[in-house]
């Protein structure tokens, strides 16, 4: 089993990716919807002006790439703002409460302020996106697991795939950690859950012959506890299609197996192509097999270039591919407690990450009650207010009027032609959170609520108010974003290929 290994080159996958050529080839529409996709799987956006020039790069494809190679961004100095939590003027308050709200939210915090798509951005990204599966969820829902489990899982696959360990041995030293057996606390339990989860073997015979593997281990109840006695199994039983003994055996033996990493690839394929028929997927878990996988990032980062998914693959957002790069295109300004209010509304959402024993759903939820959650969540937290510091201190989190809705929107536009100028203002915020324009009909809708019978602003929409010009143009891009928050395209990927 290799200890250490490097990420392979995008060159070497061989699930195809999208390359340059097949990128420049798209139509400017598709374009937009191949790229939002790419960034917004990956927590990212970018604002509109500097989107629109990007896709225009005939390198597209490849800039991504090399960008989440680098090494941008200051980790120290993003862990001292975590950690800044004077009583005043601090930048964070991490609740306590619902349970395991404070862990949660300074991770959700901290994909946030980390300001460039680099190595390090992908690490936390990749190490939050592996700690929601089935396969290394921290289940702090159990009695039998702890808060700062969710700091330890977490934090030990970010320093792993730092580190560039590899697929098996990442996987090897979850197995055998503290974390994993308080989740799976006997011999029966763990050993079963392991082969179903990595191998995805059903097989109720291999289960007693795993038990036997694991006999001396156990999570003592009394001192809560990881303990391997020394009373190991002597007697070699075969499994994987070679002999093990001892519990050390049999997870190192597992995650060399044939089927361990098409096990894990199934589970990731799961979760990008929900809606891809089992033939298809199939074909998706052979390529990758294919590909000599080195790293759990080969498999995610694969995944996530591949054209099946960037051209095929259609799906819902997940909370956080909506979030951070809705909040990133529109310049989102948070109160200290807003990665806490999300924290939480994330759970009533049944999307909590690294909470449940069996991992957050491959797919998201979208019961009337969870969907609920999921809109108002983000039309309230995000879309339908701008960020406002009042004069008390109060401070309301919000996408940012001045650098969103700034003069050079109306380039060219004559302050005396309000059509003209109210269409440009809607095409904007269009175009900057769904990345298309607005239809000819959303124009007419809009415009008719902005102006009167005569063609001139109402009073409150006047997008070049002399005392305050800001003032008109947040009222209506508060309502332009609350109509685009109802929109069901706004909370889906959408696939290009017919």
């Amino acid at each position: 089993m290799p200890l250490y290994t490097r990420n392979m080159p995008s060159s070497a996958y061989r699930l195809p990716s999208l390359s340059n050529a097949e990128f420049s080839a798209l139509t400017l529409t598709q374009k937009r919807i191949v790229a939002d996709k790419l960034l917004s799987t990956l927590y990212f956006g970018l604002p509109k002006a500097a989107f629109e020039t990007m896709i225009q790069s005939p390198s597209f494809i490849s800039d991504i790439q090399t960008m989440i190679t680098q090494q941008r961004n200051d980790i120290s100095a993003i862990e001292t703002r975590l950690n800044d939590n004077g009583e005043e003027g601090h930048e964070f308050e991490f609740w306590r409460w619902p349970e395991g709200t404070e862990q949660i939210s300074r991770i959700l915090a901290r994909l946030y302020i980390l300001e460039h798509l680099d190595k390090h951005f992908i690490d936390y990204w990749s190490a939050y996106v592996l700690s929601s599966t089935i396969m290394f969820s921290p289940a702090y829902e159990l009695e039998s697991s702890h808060l700062p489990n969710i700091d330890r899982v977490y934090g030990d696959l970010v320093r792993h795939q730092r580190d560039e360990c590899s697929i098996e041995y990442l996987t090897f030293m979850h197995m055998i950690s503290e974390d994993n057996w308080r989740r799976f606390r006997s011999p029966e339990d763990n050993g079963r859950e392991m082969l179903e989860i990595f191998l995805l073997d059903f097989n109720d015979s291999h289960v007693p012959i795993a038990a036997q593997t694991l006999k001396n281990w156990k999570l003592d109840r009394d001192s809560d506890t990881l303990v391997i006695g020394l009373d190991d199994n002597t007697q070699p039983v075969s499994l994987f299609g070679t002999s093990v003994t001892d519990g050390f055996d049999f997870y190192r033996e597992l995650a060399k197996s044939d089927a361990f990493v098409k096990g894990s690839a199934s589970r990731l394929v799961d979760i990008y192509f929900p809606n891809h028929t089992q033939t298809q997927k199939n074909g998706i878990i052979d390529d990758l097999i294919d590909s000599d996988i080195g790293t759990w990032q080969d498999l995610l980062l694969q995944i996530v270039f591949s054209k099946a998914y960037l051209l095929d693959s259609d799906k819902p957002k997940s909370a956080e591919e909506l979030f951070y790069a809705q909040s990133r295109k529109t310049y989102f300004g948070y109160r200290p407690d807003f990665f806490s209010r999300f924290a939480q509304s994330l759970l009533e959402m049944h999307q909590a990450p690294m909470k449940y024993k069996l991992g957050r759903y491959t797919e998201v939820p979208l019961d009337t009650q969870s969907f609920l959650s999921y809109h108002k969540a983000i039309r309230e937290g995000m879309m339908v207010q701008n960020k406002l510091i009042y004069s008390d201190g109060w401070i309301t989190s919000g996408w940012q009027a001045e650098m969103l809705l700034g003069d050079s929107v109306f380039a060219g536009v004559p302050a005396n032609n309000p059509k003209a100028a109210a269409e440009r203002l809607i095409d904007h915020l269009f175009l900057s959170t769904l990345v298309r324009p607005a239809t000819q009909q959303e124009k007419n809708f809009f415009t008719a609520h902005f102006l009167d019978a005569d063609g001139a602003y109402q009073y409150e929409f006047d997008l070049f108010q002399e005392d305050d010009p800001l003032e008109g143009r947040i009222r209506a891009g508060i309502a332009v974003m609350d109509y685009i928050s109802r929109l069901a395209e706004f909370y889906r990927f959408a696939k290009v290929s017919q």
